[in-house]
């Protein structure tokens, strides 16, 4: 069975916009996983880190984050990014949590 990771990005079936795995891999083996979507026409915002694949332009819209279930869904990886730029995209979801 196809396993997903961090900083994969995935095309799910029935989902309009590929998304981009933002949980960690222990959390990934039950076959859920978090996830943003990458919109291609998207307006830049503080929120919103630029994908840097080539194959899948766009933002990550990290205020979207999903639960989604790999489980139920086909799936396919397109690609992924690199750590740096995952580590933009932890770092923007950590913020929407802060505290005061």
């Amino acid at each position: 069975m196809l396993k997903a990771e961090q900083g994969d990005i995935l095309k799910i079936a029935s989902f309009q916009y590929p998304v981009i795995v933002v949980s960690k891999n222990f959390f990934n083996e039950s076959g859920l996983v978090m996830a943003c979507p990458i919109l291609p026409d998207a307006v830049p915002g503080p929120l919103r880190i630029r994908c840097s694949d080539v194959k899948t332009p766009g933002f990550i819209y990290c205020e979207q984050l999903r639960l989604v279930d790999l489980n139920i869904r086909r799936f396919s990886k397109t690609g992924s990014i690199p750590l740096q730029e995952l580590m933009d995209v932890a770092d923007t979801i950590q913020s929407i949590f802060d505290y005061i």
